[in-house]
């Protein structure tokens, strides 16, 4: 019968790490110090990117979401596999979750095998972009929407919007404050949103999606776990932000003001 001990370490890019014959990883949670493209790369088969925004190695109060929850789309190292991280160099990586050990003669158990065989084709990643809203020292206009966020499946992929999405503005002449700047989604060109001001204000506000949540902002993230948003492959799903403050917004003197949004998403490839 397996016996089953606590996994909770960090591994290093540069390293090559390989499990023993009767030792296996179930990785459940994982977190990084990397500021670009961080993955696992198990058996030759690459997991996930991830970066340190939406996974951070540690919760803080700089930064709640903490390393990211896996849930059913947990990581399996069986025994006798090697795996890195694939990254910056000199990026952590910090895995959570399980090692599994083996009685002699024992087998993986059957639901860690079929997740082995899936991991590299059904996985949590991430997107994000940034768009520039005016040039230094200009505005931008009242009721302007900008395109940030752009994503097109390929005809065997699937992206699943259910999880954090994290928005900002940055550079503006004074901080943005409530009900100036709302953020909008569209599918296929359709926003999944009111279609007139008659409702009220066009989009979600952007300081309602913290980037990223923190104690000095907004502790509680933004999530569509409630509300999941499918893109299957050769559609088109948009995040877009808007000026709903009812007059233009400076930016600063010195600086580009732009928008960013990062959202972590489920992906699937169907084929």
């Amino acid at each position: 019968m397996v016996k089953y001990f606590k996994l909770d370490k960090i591994f290093t890019q540069g390293s090559t790490y390989e499990l023993p014959n009767d030792r296996f990883y179930v990785i459940k949670k994982i977190g990084t110090d990397g500021s670009s493209n961080t993955k696992l790369v198990i058996d030759g088969v690459e997991t996930g990117p991830i970066i340190n925004e939406i996974a951070p190695m540690h919760k803080t109060s700089s930064n709640q979401l903490g390393p990211l929850d896996l849930k059913d789309l947990f990581y399996v190292v069986p025994p006798n596999k090697t795996f890195y991280i694939d990254g910056p160099s000199g990026a952590k990586m910090r895995c959570i979750g399980l090692i599994g050990v083996l009685a002699p003669g024992e087998a993986l158990p059957p639901q860690y095998s079929s997740r082995f065989t899936e991991q590299g084709k059904h996985y949590w990643t991430y997107k994000k972009a940034s768009a520039t809203l005016a040039s230094a020292g200009g505005s931008w206009s009242a009721d302007a929407e900008a395109d940030v966020l752009s994503v097109t499946p390929k005809t065997i992929e699937k992206y699943i919007f259910n999880r954090e999405v994290m928005a900002k503005v940055e550079n503006s002449a004074s901080s943005i404050s409530e009900g100036q700047v709302g953020v909008r989604f569209y599918l296929e060109g359709t926003p999944l949103d009111i279609l007139t001001t008659d409702p009220g204000k066009k989009g979600i506000d952007i300081l309602s999606m913290p980037y990223p949540p923190s104690g000095t902002t907004e502790r509680i993230p933004f999530t569509l776990e409630d509300l999941p948003i499918e893109v299957p492959g050769d559609h088109t799903f948009e995040i877009k932000v808007i000026n709903v403050s009812g007059s233009a917004i400076a930016a600063s003197s010195g600086s580009d003001m732009t928008a960013t949004i990062a959202a972590i998403v489920e992906y699937l490839k169907t084929k």
